[in-house]
């Protein structure tokens, strides 16, 4: 019987989309802690202080006494259960398929955003500043799109 075909009360068709939720929530949540430690390492510990030199720094700008580790995890949460969901729905054969996809996915979204700064405002002060960023990103989700394959593998085998 096709996984996707119910019995007569449709218990097959549940327990896969149990098994389905169970990856993406716990693939969503180990892999936004790891996109909060990687991107604090790329984003603010190795590529901060040149980031901070080569943008405009508007007083207000940036939250110093207000921001929100809650809202930072939350959008870190996001991205994890985008790339979990897109994990869910392509089978990938590797962690090098897995890492190449999500970092070509995240070039592009860097590039969406930043492109947009770019040609919008003054925030960036030369294209090497965002070259790097959209670099960084990719290296980012790439990492975490291997960790996120991982989990969902792993996961998997135990059943």
């Amino acid at each position: 019987m096709d996984v996707f075909q119910m019995d007569k009360l449709g218990f097959k068709y549940f327990y896969f989309m149990k098994e389905k939720m169970k990856l993406l929530i716990i693939s969503s949540l180990v892999g936004s802690l790891f996109y909060l430690l990687i991107g604090w390492l790329v984003f603010d510990f190795i590529l901060g202080a040149y980031t901070e030199a080569h943008t405009t720094q508007i007083v207000g700008f940036k939250k110093e006494e207000t921001f929100s580790f809650l809202f930072l995890y939350l959008s870190c949460l996001a991205y994890a259960l985008l790339i979990s969901f897109v994990h869910l729905h392509i089978a990938f054969k590797s962690a090098k398929l897995a890492f190449s996809f999500s970092a070509i996915f995240g070039i592009l979204v860097a590039c969406m955003t930043d492109f947009f700064w770019y040609a919008s405002s003054n925030f960036y002060l030369n294209q090497t500043v965002m070259l790097l960023d959209i670099v960084a990103a990719g290296v980012c989700v790439g990492a975490l799109g291997c960790v996120i394959f991982m989990i969902q593998k792993n996961i998997s085998k135990t059943k």
